[in-house]
């Protein structure tokens, strides 16, 4: 009996023992969790993501991201894929007319815009190409635009303008170049790039 109460003591002790060690460790962690989350941000990620978008009833694009990252701030939430984005454009749900893709890509929720940049190439079914360094896409428009630098290839008649700054619909059937440079409206035979 003597030996049940004494190891029962010692049960007792090291339970105590034990709590305030794992009350002090979580302490620490507590914190650095804490810090953790502080610095974060409150980041949601996603990888290997595919959004599809509609409008009237239609589907009209398919977003597709490696990663994409969603922050949740004061002012609101951003979205961002920093390593790529290819996006699809439909003209019926069923068919796509063109497709764009960048290095970088930022959803600006507040202007229903995203920003693009790092070889931005646009192209339709017909052939015709954009390349430009950055620019935009506003969803409520469906349009994209810039005042940077930007390269045409219209299949015909076949040619290649050089200019600074553009607006452009989505499937590319209606391009406006800001500044075009007097000399890019040359013929060219070469089709198969820049």
């Amino acid at each position: 009996m003597i030996n049940h109460f004494i190891h029962k003591k010692y049960n007792l002790a090291v339970t105590i023992l034990c709590s305030c060690f794992f009350m002090l460790a979580c302490e620490n962690n507590i914190n650095e969790v804490k810090a953790l989350n502080d610095s974060a941000g409150g980041i949601d990620i996603g990888k290997d993501v595919s959004i599809y978008m509609s409008g009237d009833g239609k589907m009209s694009a398919k977003v597709i991201a490696p990663i994409m990252k969603k922050y949740l701030l004061d002012s609101g939430q951003m979205v961002e894929f920093p390593n790529t984005i290819k996006v699809d454009f439909f003209k019926d749900s069923a068919k796509v007319e063109s497709k764009l893709s960048a290095n970088y890509a930022k959803y600006i929720q507040e202007e229903n815009k995203f920003f693009l940049k790092g070889d931005v190439i646009i192209y339709n079914v017909m052939g015709d190409t954009l390349w430009c360094k950055e620019m935009y896409w506003d969803q409520n428009t469906s349009k994209f635009h810039t005042d940077k630098e930007v390269v045409v290839k219209q299949h015909n008649p076949i040619s290649k303008i050089y200019g600074l700054g553009f607006e452009a619909n989505q499937d590319l059937s209606d391009i406006k170049i800001f500044k075009p440079q007097s000399n890019s409206f040359a013929i060219i035979s070469d089709t198969t790039g820049l």
